[in-house]
């Protein structure tokens, strides 16, 4: 019987069978993956994607550091070099945003194509008269002005887990957008109500409108009447009412001095509520400390499609794994940029009660 001699194998030996039979294993896998790069296949099956899968993708990408795919699924470059987001993912935000916001679904927005934009808006309007046959028209010049809508810079910053994003990025599309359109819907009301004009938009109260003061110690449904029909007939058909939270409170105990009814009603179903036929809109950028005992507030009325939103329409993305703590935390810091203008364009279209409390 022949004796049985052990395998003995240095580990010099042993390194270079392992080293080789893995390069047998990746080998055709770094060839595959070569031929579908030089033949624009990873390009084309990412750019393939559309909609909430894209902006899903897009967003995995960023958590992963794949900046190849954040490239090929952007839009391009921004003006501060961040990359500029998917329009699926934008159109997220921007439906999230309208129902969040006060002022901008009853605004006039108007695309921006480059970050300046003159508009030109009426002074005064044309006037007719009623003219026999031969008799000298009267000659009217209307006026007219220009507002220059420039953009301005909103940015909102997100931390968020990398983990959470690379697992499941379709159930966070929606998350992720909906906390910028809460986060973008209240700075542009704060804005578009109280902005001073200056690296932001210009919000109503920098404007001297028409109106008058509360008559009384308090408020009464006449103070409203007599504000509703202080706004001509050709604005007020189309107005809405913007007040606080606190005087919405006052407002809905009214009643008109004749019958005795509430002025308020309730809107249907997620129709807002409203006085007088126009609907009350929840404006709390609006103070409520003003006056000598630092006690009132104001009540606003007008058509907003005369308050002219710019926006650029397009969302910048910057990302870091590296800024404050993210590294040790493994966070993923997300900054998005809007660029955005407000203006009122024409100040007879609204009105204001002062001195309210």
């Amino acid at each position: 019987m022949e004796d049985k001699k052990d395998l003995v194998i240095t580990s010099e030996e042993l390194a270079t069978l392992l080293n080789d039979a893995v390069a047998k294993g990746i080998a055709p896998m770094e060839e595959e993956l070569k031929r579908k790069v030089l033949s624009n296949e990873v390009t084309k099956e990412v750019k393939d994607l559309v909609g909430i899968e894209k902006a899903a993708k897009w967003l995995q990408a960023i958590a992963m550091g794949d900046y190849n795919t954040v490239k090929a699924l952007s839009e391009g470059v921004g003006a501060d070099g961040g990359y500029i987001v998917p329009t699926e993912f934008r159109a997220i935000v921007i439906e999230k945003l309208q129902k969040a916001a006060v002022i901008r679904p009853y605004a006039q927005v108007i695309p921006m194509g480059r970050n300046k934009l003159e508009v030109p808006v009426e002074g005064s309007a044309v006037t007719a008269s009623w003219k026999g046959e031969n008799v000298d028209l009267d000659e009217t010049n209307p006026d007219f002005g220009q507002i220059v809508l420039d953009t301005n810079k909103l940015t909102g910053l997100s931390i968020m887990s990398r983990e959470l994003l690379a697992d499941t990025p379709i159930n966070l599309v929606n998350y992720i957008a909906g906390r910028f359109a809460n986060a973008f819907a209240q700075a542009e009301d704060k804005a578009f109500m109280t902005g001073a004009g200056t690296t932001e938009p210009k919000g109503l109260r920098q404007y001297t409108v028409g109106g008058g003061d509360q008559l009384g110690a308090d408020l009464t449904g006449d103070d409203l009447i007599t504000l509703f029909y202080g706004l001509p007939a050709q604005y007020r058909k189309n107005s809405v009412w913007l007040m606080h939270n606190n005087i919405i409170a006052l407002c809905r105990k009214l009643k008109d001095g004749v019958l005795g009814r509430y002025l308020w009603t309730d809107g249907l179903g997620d129709a807002p509520a409203t006085i007088l036929g126009r609907p009350v809109l929840e404006q709390n950028d609006i103070p409520i400390d003003l006056g000598v005992g630092n006690d009132e507030s104001e009540i606003w009325l007008g058509d907003l499609q005369f308050y002219l939103i710019g926006d650029r329409q397009t969302m910048e993305v910057e990302q870091s794994t590296q800024a404050g703590d993210a590294f040790v935390k493994h966070q993923l810091w997300l900054k998005v940029i809007e660029r955005l203008d407000g203006q009122l364009a024409l100040t007879d279209a609204f009105v204001k009660l002062a001195k309210v409390k």
